[in-house]
């Protein structure tokens, strides 16, 4: 029941968000071969590899309502970092998704992030290009989770009372709205070009429907044949077939990794360039569930 519960969401919103367009890769992503597990107190996790947007889309979902579980940034920098099950399981969570943008040399966040009233690291430069927003919680137990477009010098007008903030981008979605353009930059045949957001590549976002229900979901990539991943506007649309009202995006690539404890890693890791689960990134924070 819990399976065909799941699949009838995906559809009926997938065809609210997005009759109009891409209504065939909608389809092709509601009508897939979902594997669900139940982890429990209303929480799933979905899996299903999808023929979607010319290719092949490996994608992990993780759904679970906000209001019975605890969600909270766990913060293990440096030589205290590790992979997301690693340092999920370390902790006590339930579920996991990996966190925000970092050095990968010294694994210390390269972005505004801040626990209570501790902040840890601010945006660097380098990231303002794509980091155009924040999810973070209202609460110290972590059951008002927000979402917001946030440029840097706006964290303390539009984040100041929450007890926790991670900025992060692009922002995918707001109000059912897309945010982010189908191509960023485009070559003369009008192909786009830019590499972070229009190239395919294993992604990470969160984002919350009007149910109150959380969504965790990884797109796998570089997996050529099994799990292409995807352009950030195609993981917009995604989010949007989830029947997500706001969404964002986390660091992917290689550090892209979800886990529960009952499925245990569910995306292919592309750090070891094996369709997998064992090649999981060591990452300086991830998204506990408990």
């Amino acid at each position: 029941m819990k399976k065909l519960s799941f699949l009838i969401v995906l559809f009926l919103c997938s065809i609210a968000a997005a009759a109009a367009e891409r209504e065939t890769d909608s389809l092709a992503f509601c009508n897939a071969e979902w594997t669900v597990t139940e982890l429990g107190k209303g929480a799933t996790a979905a899996y299903a590899r999808v023929e979607m947007f010319d290719s092949q889309q490996s994608i992990s979902v993780i759904k679970y309502p906000a209001r019975r579980f605890k969600t909270r940034f766990v913060h293990t920098p440096g030589e205290y970092a590790g992979t997301t099950s690693a340092t999920a399981i370390g902790e006590g969570a339930e579920m996991a998704i990996n966190g925000g943008y970092f050095n990968m040399k010294e694994l210390v966040p390269c972005v505004y992030f801040r626990i209570g009233k501790e902040v840890f690291s601010l945006t660097d430069s380098s990231e303002v290009f794509r980091v155009n927003g924040v999810v973070g919680f209202k609460d110290k137990r972590g059951r008002r989770v927000q979402i917001k477009s946030c440029l840097p010098d706006q964290y303390q007008e539009v984040t100041g009372k929450w007890h926790s903030v991670m900025a992060t981008g692009p922002m995918l979605m707001s109000g059912y709205e897309i945010l982010v353009p189908e191509f960023a930059k485009t070559d003369e045949n009008g192909n786009g070009i830019d590499s972070f957001n229009d190239r395919r590549h294993p992604r990470t976002a969160m984002g919350y429907d009007r149910y109150g229900n959380i969504c965790l979901i990884v797109i796998d990539g570089r997996h050529k044949g099994q799990g292409d991943g995807a352009s950030i506007y195609e993981t917009a649309l995604i989010c949007s077939f989830l029947g997500l009202t706001d969404a964002i995006n986390l660091d992917g690539g290689g550090s892209s990794a979800i886990w529960s404890n009952e499925t245990g890693v569910l995306n292919h890791p592309s750090d070891n360039r094996a369709f997998d689960h064992e090649g999981e990134r060591v990452v300086p924070n991830i998204i506990g569930v408990f």
